[in-house]
Parts: C-alpha cells; structure tokens; sequence
C-alpha cells in the first residue's frame, strides 16, 4: 500500500472526547497530535470550560488543543476559547459562514476547523464544501463524519470513500473521522489519503473514558505502516 502514497506526507492525528487529565497525557505519551474537548452539553463527553482549562493547561505547547462546539453562538464560543485555553477550535454542527466569519473578527488568528456531516441523505461534501468557499479568511481545515439523524458525532459510523472522491482538488488539510479504529485506520489513510484522522469512540472503553492500549494502537496504525508520515501542526488556512 505505501507505494500508493506520497512519500513524506504530513499526518496530523487527533484524539477527541477527551474528558480527564489521565487521558490527555495517555494521548500525547502515544504521541498524537492534537486533543479535543467537547462543548456540547448533550454529550456523553461533554466537558465545562474549567475542566478544560486544567487539561489544557497539562498538555504540552507542541499539540493542538482543539475545542468541539455544536450550534453555539459565536460570542459564545470566542469566551470559551479563551477561557478553556483552546488553541483551535471545530464547529460541529449547522454554522453558517456568516457564523464563522463572527467568530474569526472575534478571535483572529485562531486555526478554525468546520465538520461536514456526509451520507447518502446529504449534499455532497463538494456542495457542502463551496458554501464555505466565500468566507474571507479561509476555513483551516475541513473535517468530514459520517451523518446520523440524531446524533452530531461520536456514532462510530464510517465515512463511506466514495463520497471524498477528488477531495485532494477541494482543501489541502482534509480531516477523517467517523468509525476510525486500530483495526480500520491504517487501510482507511492508505484509501482517502486525508491530511487528518480524528477517533473518539474507536479508542475508548466506554463514553468519555479512553483505553491506553487502544490510544496506543491507534497511534501506531497510523504512523507504524507508513514511516515517512511527517508530524503536521494547525496551520492557519487550507
């Protein structure tokens, strides 16, 4: 499979859901990239601002500390960046460029990353992903999760490949998440080739409580079969 790949490619990975200190320095002792802290209160990993700040505040400058909102306003997402010590932050759920375009005059220079939910009952990422096109200061990066009707994430549903097709030609930081595994993710890197993979459920024992043998595993499927993968940071547009 490598001799289908780019050699020395980046891979930025990402650990989501994270909800306690524990398990944020299991995820960077595997040796991820990057963390992510859950805003919204419907979720099982939900966590306040507070909680957030001692994470972040335990997590070492050389990994992205990324923050997950679902549908809140913008004021309100700059305050928590701010007090969470979030180093980017993901919108999640159903927000407009006009939404997004508020958050970066409020919190400028701050990596901005929009999820686009993908199944066979929506427009195509393509479509979804022109809408975003107009904003002035352009997206960082593109996350794509597989859609459910009832939930905004953490299904550990697959992403179907076939609907990423020539996403290469859309951004050039393309983020897959969506029933990412240890099992799963190498063959899915060497499938989509994105430039990020993003699990929460695919490593935990339970909602919000991760396994340190999964983290590890994961971790290691993801740079162990592809050695020249280089280590990728948020960078400020695609």
């Amino acid at each position: 499979m490598r001799s289908s790949l780019n050699r020395r490619f980046p891979m930025w990975i990402k650990i989501c859901g994270i909800t306690t200190v524990e398990d944020a320095a299991t995820v960077v002792r595997a040796g991820a990239n990057a963390i992510g802290l859950n805003f919204y209160q419907a979720s099982q990993r939900y966590v306040t601002p507070n909680q957030a700040r001692l994470i972040a505040n335990q997590v070492s400058e050389d990994v992205d500390v990324v923050g997950v909102f679902v549908n809140d306003p913008p004021h309100h997402v700059a305050q928590v960046a701010q007090e969470a010590g979030l180093t980017a932050v993901q919108f999640h759920g159903d927000q407009t460029p006009s939404e997004i375009e508020q958050f970066q005059h409020l919190c400028p220079g701050t990596p901005v990353i929009r999820a686009f939910r993908i199944g066979s009952v929506t427009t195509s990422f393509q479509t979804q992903w022109q809408e975003f096109k107009i904003l002035p200061i352009p997206l960082t990066a593109a996350l794509v999760d597989a859609w459910s009707t009832d939930q905004y994430g953490g299904t550990g549903r697959k992403v179907n490949a076939d609907f990423l097709l020539g996403h290469q030609q859309l951004t050039s930081q393309l983020i897959l998440a969506g029933g990412l595994t240890p099992d799963n993710v190498a063959d899915a890197i060497a499938t989509i080739r994105p430039w990020g993979v993003d699990t929460a459920s695919g490593v935990e024992t339970s909602p919000g409580v991760k396994s340190t043998e999964l983290v590890e595993q994961y971790v290691t499927a993801c740079r162990q079969k592809f050695p020249d993968i280089q280590f990728a940071r948020l960078s400020p547009r695609c």
